[in-house]
C-alpha cells in the first residue's frame, strides 16, 4: 500500500505542477497581451488627441481669416501643415496655432505672409496631399517645432525650395510671375503655389538667355532646361504642367515686353492697393521678359546677400556690426573670413544652445541659421593653405563646428561635442614638427571634422527619406553649404 501511496502522491505533485506551470505561462501569455494592448491604446489616445488638436487648431485659424474678412490664409496654410508636419504630436500641433495666434495679435511680421496673402500655402491641398510643403506650410511647421539639430537642419534644407518668407519678396515674386505669364512661360502658377524648386527653373532659363551668343553652349543649355522641367513635372506635378514649351524655348520671347504691373487689379494680392504699390520696387512697365526673369531669380535666390532681421537683438546687433559682405566681382564668391564671422557665430550659437528642446524657432530664426551657414561655407572656401594649417586652433573655427552641430545633426551633446574638438586639434597639433608642417597629419585630423560632419548630415538626410515626395531634399543636405566644405577640408590642400 505505501509505494501505492506515494505513486498517487507522485502524481498528485506532478499534476499540480503541470497546473501551476499552465497558469505561470498563462498569466505570461495575459500579460504579454495586456502589454501590447496597453501600447495600442497608447498609440490610439495619441492619435486621437493629434486629430482633436488639428481640429481646434482648424477652427481657431478660420476664426483668424474671418476678422481680416478673408484675405488670409490661415486656415488654408494651417490645415496643409497637419497634413505635411513631420512630428505628429497634439504639443506641436496646438503650439503653432498658440503663437500663430499670439502673432497674429501682434501683427507681427513673421506672418505677414498669412496675414496678407489668402494662397500662401499649398493651394487646396495640391501639394498638401503629397506631403510637400509651401510657404504658408512652412511658417507653421517652424513655429511647432523644437530648437533642435535634427529640426533646424531639415527646416533650414526646406526653406531652400520654397517662395520666400519674406512678404515684400514674395508679393514681388508673385506680381513678376504674372508679369512673365504668356510670354516666357505658359503659366504663373508654379510660383503662385509655391511649388517647390521654383528658384531652379527660373535660374535655368536665366542661364538659357545668357548663351544665346554661343551656338554650342545654347543648345546644351536648352537641353539642361528641358531636363530640369521634365523632371520638376514628374517630382512634383501641378504648375509644371502648364504649356511651358510653347513659350520657354524660344529665345526671341525674352525680348519681348513684360506685361505692365497691374498691382492688386490683377488679383494677385488681397492687399490693399497701396500697400501693394507699397511692396512692389520693380520697374512697372517698359520692360523685357528677361529683366522680370533677372528679378525673379534675385528675389527666389535661396538665401539672400542681406542679413535677415531676427527675434534676436544680439544677433541683429552683431549683423550689423559685419556689415555687407562683398562679392568677388571676377569669381563672384563672397569675400568673408573665418575670424569675420566670430561675433555673429558666438552669438548665434548660445542663442539655439539655450533654447535647446523649447519651441522658440521663427522663420527669421531659420533664415539666420541659412544666412550664417552660406557665409561660413564661402569663408572655409576662401581660406588659404596657411589658414587650412592653422584653424584648428581658432576659436572662430570651434565656433564654427559647434554651429554647424547645433543646426545639422541628430542632437547636441557638449561633452561630446568637446571631446571631438580635443581629439581634432590633438591630431592637428601632431602635424607641427621642428622644422616642417606634415600636411599628411593636418588631413588627418580633417578627418575626424569629415566623420563628424558625414554623420550629422546623414541624421538629417533620413528626415525625408520615410516621404517619397521629400526624398530629393536628402541630397541637398550635402550640397552647396558648410557641411559640404567641412568634409571636403581634408582634401582642400
Amino acid at each position: 500500500m505505501k509505494p501505492i501511496t506515494m505513486s498517487i502522491a507522485w502524481i498528485t505533485l506532478c499534476y499540480n505542477g503541470i497546473m501551476i506551470g499552465e497558469t505561470i505561462k498563462q498569466t505570461a501569455e495575459e500579460q504579454k497581451q495586456t502589454g501590447w494592448e496597453e501600447i495600442a491604446k497608447l498609440a490610439e489616445n495619441k492619435q486621437s488627441m493629434f486629430k482633436r488638436a488639428c481640429d481646434e487648431g482648424n477652427r481657431e485659424m478660420r476664426v483668424l481669416d474671418g476678422k481680416i474678412d478673408g484675405s488670409s490664409s490661415f486656415f488654408m496654410a494651417f490645415n496643409g501643415f497637419t497634413e505635411t508636419c513631420s512630428e505628429k504630436s497634439a504639443e506641436c500641433i496646438d503650439t503653432a496655432a498658440k503663437r500663430a495666434k499670439q502673432l497674429f495679435e501682434e501683427k507681427d511680421s513673421e506672418i505677414d505672409i498669412l496675414l496678407n496673402n489668402w494662397r500662401a500655402g499649398v493651394t487646396g491641398g495640391r501639394w498638401g496631399s503629397r506631403g510637400e510643403m509651401g510657404t504658408g506650410e512652412y511658417i507653421f511647421e517652424t513655429l511647432g517645432s523644437k530648437c533642435e539639430p535634427k529640426n533646424i537642419g531639415r527646416l533650414e534644407t526646406i526653406s531652400k525650395t520654397i517662395p520666400s518668407s519674406d512678404f515684400a519678396r514674395f508679393e514681388n515674386m508673385r506680381m513678376d510671375a504674372y508679369r512673365i505669364e504668356g510670354v516666357v512661360v505658359g503659366g504663373r502658377s508654379f510660383i503662385h503655389d509655391c511649388a517647390p524648386e521654383a528658384y531652379r527653373l527660373i535660374s535655368a532659363m536665366v542661364d538659357y538667355y545668357d548663351a544665346r551668343d554661343d551656338e554650342e553652349k545654347v543648345e546644351e543649355k536648352r537641353v539642361e532646361l528641358s531636363e530640369l522641367l521634365s523632371e520638376l513635372r514628374n517630382k512634383h506635378g501641378a504648375g509644371y504642367t502648364d504649356p511651358h514649351e510653347e513659350y520657354m524655348f524660344d529665345l526671341a520671347n525674352y525680348d519681348m515686353p513684360a506685361k505692365d504691373y497691374c498691382g492688386d487689379g490683377a488679383g494677385l494680392s488681397r492687399s490693399k492697393e497701396t500697400e501693394g504699390d507699397k511692396l512692389y520696387d520693380g520697374e512697372r512697365n517698359g520692360v523685357k521678359a528677361i529683366d522680370i526673369l533677372r528679378r525673379l531669380e534675385k528675389n527666389m535666390e535661396p538665401v539672400p546677400l542681406n542679413a535677415p532681421q531676427t527675434k534676436i537683438p544680439e544677433l541683429n546687433a552683431a549683423f550689423s556690426r559685419l556689415g555687407q559682405t562683398s562679392v568677388n566681382e571676377q569669381t563672384s564668391e563672397l569675400e568673408v573670413s573665418i575670424d569675420d564671422l566670430a561675433e555673429v557665430l558666438d552669438v548665434m550659437n548660445r542663442h539655439l544652445l539655450e533654447n535647446q528642446g523649447q519651441r522658440t524657432l521663427f522663420p527669421s530664426t531659420i533664415s539666420a541659421v541659412a544666412y550664417i551657414d552660406k557665409l561660413s561655407a564661402a569663408a572655409l572656401k576662401n581660406c588659404s593653405k596657411k589658414a587650412w594649417r592653422e584653424i584648428a586652433f581658432d576659436p572662430a573655427f570651434k565656433e564654427m563646428l559647434r554651429f554647424s552641430q547645433l543646426t545639422m545633426g541628430g542632437g547636441y551633446s557638449e561633452n561630446e561635442f568637446e571631446r571631438m574638438y580635443s581629439k581634432f586639434t590633438q591630431k592637428a597639433s601632431e602635424a607641427f614638427k621642428e622644422d616642417r608642417i606634415d600636411d599628411q597629419k593636418i588631413a588627418e585630423a580633417y578627418g575626424i571634422v569629415r566623420t563628424q560632419s558625414l554623420k550629422n548630415a546623414e541624421a538629417v538626410a533620413n528626415e525625408f527619406s520615410d516621404n517619397p515626395h521629400l526624398e530629393y531634399l536628402s541630397k541637398a543636405v550635402w550640397s552647396g553649404n558648410l557641411m559640404h566644405e567641412l568634409i571636403g577640408l581634408g582634401e582642400k590642400y
